[in-house]
């Protein structure tokens, strides 16, 4: 039942369609035009997210949430989709954005396939269904009010963000907290009085050295991502900003972990006679999904039907999930196939967002 032309194109008219996290307003003008035309309820909320809903149809069950991401990683536009050898790429100069926007498509498919047993007096069954497309998730997944959760009725959801072989779904994922870190020197003339500076370049870069940072364990990571300061080469720094995040499976570590950095910061300045702002915030939450959890219950059995082996998986990044389970709504990812997410080498299979697509709908008319 599933429609590959029509997957495929629906899924290279959403990747044309530019959306750096931020600035969603076309693509969600498109896909709330899309599901009105399936036949759903639309709304959009202050934010720009796109929600939609759809009666059951014969198949009795609580609603089941069904949502993906409209923003892109990083700013690239123009994004030219290029398919060789049943794989979608870009042309190598900007990122694809399957992550998410093979989500988007696939959740479409699958309405649109809804749509046609019912245009045939044919309706397939199906559980009550409720879609969201949200905005800036890669940026500001964590901001306060970003999605108006207040208007979801469902209590269980599906999170179409995730990558590995169909099948894989994430039953774990960690809390982050972010830092944003303000490091405050002396400036002086570098080339005739440089003894009167205190380098705020040299006190950021030591103690990023100091730093554990990469992959710290099997359920912890850090990273510091953005460094900015200095004017000129003649001036010692007098400031320097710097951004980074921890993340961790366990909050306990992640405390550690964020202590770490901060306490590298603290000796750096110290040695240096620097000053520091550092800001340090849980921007989300960790989630853990139990073996006879329904849903997870309800996505192991649907596989196994289509003849694919379920693959419970713990994941180093977080997702529109953590932010529903906080809310009471447990939400598990689902791989869509996406590979190599967030690098210009970015990828997917055409056969693997059938596959997903199959597999979706074979859970909603559970």
């Amino acid at each position: 039942m599933i429609n590959e032309e029509r997957l495929v194109q629906t899924f290279l008219d959403l990747v044309r369609v530019d959306s750096p996290s931020g600035h969603e307003e076309a693509i969600g003008h498109e896909l709330a035009a899309r599901l009105a035309a399936l036949g759903l309820s639309v709304e959009r909320d202050a934010s720009g997210n796109v929600f939609g809903w759809l009666e059951g149809e014969q198949a009795a069950g609580d609603w089941l949430l069904l949502c993906a991401h409209m923003d892109t990683v990083g700013q690239d536009r123009g994004i030219t989709p290029v398919i060789a050898e049943g794989v979608i790429r870009s042309d190598g100069t900007t990122i694809l954005g399957a992550d998410d926007k093979s989500g988007l498509a696939i959740i479409l498919e699958v309405l649109q396939v809804l749509k046609e047993g019912r245009s045939v007096a044919a309706p397939l069954p199906h559980c009550p269904l409720e879609v969201l497309f949200t905005v800036e998730e890669e940026t500001n997944l964590g901001r306060p009010g970003r999605i108006d959760l207040a208007r979801l009725r469902a209590r269980e959801g599906l999170v179409l963000d995730s990558g590995g072989p169909i099948g894989t779904f994430v039953i774990s994922a960690p809390s982050q907290d972010k830092l944003t870190v303000t490091v405050h020197g002396r400036a002086a003339h570098a080339g005739s009085e440089p003894e009167k500076g205190i380098n705020a370049i040299r006190v950021a870069a030591e103690a990023i050295a100091a730093m554990p940072l990469g992959r710290i364990d099997e359920e912890t990571v850090a990273n510091i991502g953005v460094i900015e300061g200095g004017t000129a080469t003649n001036i010692v720094p007098e400031r320097v900003t710097m951004k980074g995040m921890a993340r961790s499976r366990d909050d306990a570590k992640l405390q550690r972990q964020t202590a770490a950095m901060v306490r590298a910061l603290e000796e750096a300045a110290a040695r240096h006679g620097a000053t520091l702002d550092i800001e340090t915030a849980r921007t989300y939450h960790s989630y853990r999904v139990a073996e006879d959890a329904p849903l997870r219950r309800r996505i192991e059995a649907a596989a196994r039907r289509l003849g694919l082996e379920p693959q419970p998986t713990a994941s180093g990044g977080g997702s529109d999930a953590n932010i529903f389970h906080c809310a009471g709504i447990q939400s598990i990812p689902l791989s869509t196939g996406m590979a190599d997410v967030h690098t210009k080498r970015e990828h997917i299979a055409i056969a693997d967002m059938v596959a997903c697509a199959r597999l979706l709908l074979e859970i909603v008319r559970q």
